[in-house]
């Protein structure tokens, strides 16, 4: 069967502040289907973790509405929508070793000790952690840590799996290691995943779609290379690393042609519609280049 969802419908709001309403979210309508990597990405206080939480029902919505195939489950609790979960700090127990660590949702669900034992070891075999399933967390990397609670979030075989900017307590090095491991237990499973990151070099590598959010609303869904090559607007262009943004003006028109002028910079070029009296984005291609030394 085909999964479809979540499904999060027009007017999804979430109300953070008690008697002074802040919508933390406006208008996220998304589709994620079967076997789907979802970034969710932008700067801190954007709404994505907001999102995220309200999906997995840790966060009540005040409008709009959730569906997992043909069934709403906004009205459900966490433990009922059966998501898997990787948190930013791992979220382990201490003093447990890691096989009950990856066991404790099985165990919650009433999963028997002897179908428990294969399905912990097929996960501790995912996330390459074979060996180590009598260690306490405390005993663990940071990295270690990471792919155990992933092997918890997988274990319960979730259609949908969250995960929280699990990644940014790690070192870089470890970062790009991990996000590998990630893409390649994403690939295995064939589950659909929604991924919460600030890191424009996590999202590329690693979403089918990209949603790129702003002050709790959507600025653009797409593809890598459609998000990076051809970004919706300036806060887009900027936040997937453009640094040659300029504002201009408009100085004439000539025909069918135009000058745009900022300071000393002018740039023509043909336009292919009428202009108006609205912010325009567009792009040119210097003929002159130099480089400079960026210290190495």
């Amino acid at each position: 069967m085909k999964a479809h969802g979540p499904n999060l419908g027009p007017g999804l709001r979430r109300d953070d502040d008690g008697c002074v309403v802040f919508n933390a979210l406006d208008e996220l309508t998304l589709t994620v289907k079967r076997g789907e990597f979802i970034c969710l990405l932008g700067p801190s206080g954007c709404g994505k973790s907001t999102a995220l939480n309200c999906i997995a029902g840790l966060m009540q919505l005040s409008g709009g509405s959730i569906w997992l195939d043909e069934q709403r489950i906004d009205t459900l609790p966490p433990e009922k929508r059966g998501f898997g979960m990787v948190f930013q700090n791992y979220a382990l127990f201490p003093h447990m070793t890691v096989a009950k660590n990856i066991g404790f949702g099985l165990k919650m669900r009433g999963v028997s000790p002897s179908a428990m034992t294969p399905r912990v070891a097929h996960a501790l075999k995912l996330v390459q952690l074979t060996g180590q399933e009598h260690k306490l967390p405390g005993q663990l990397s940071g990295g270690q840590q990471q792919r155990v609670a992933i092997a918890r979030a997988i274990v319960i075989e979730p259609p949908l799996i969250l995960m929280d900017e699990p990644l940014s307590n790690l070192d870089a090095k470890l970062r790009i290691e991990t996000r590998a491991e990630i893409r390649r237990i994403h690939r295995e499973l064939d589950r659909a995943t929604i991924y919460v990151t600030h890191d424009q070099d996590e999202a590329l590598s690693l979403a089918d779609r990209i949603v790129v959010m702003k002050d709790g609303v959507v600025q653009q869904i797409g593809t890598p290379a459609e998000v990076y090559a051809q970004p919706a607007n300036l806060h887009v262009a900027r936040f997937m690393g453009y640094r040659n943004v300029l504002e201009l003006d408009v100085a004439r028109e000539e025909g069918d042609r135009v000058a745009l002028r900022g300071g000393d910079i002018v740039i023509t070029g043909v336009r292919k519609q009428p202009l108006k009296a609205i912010p325009y984005s567009t792009s040119s291609r210097p003929r002159a280049r130099f480089c400079t030394c960026a210290g190495r």
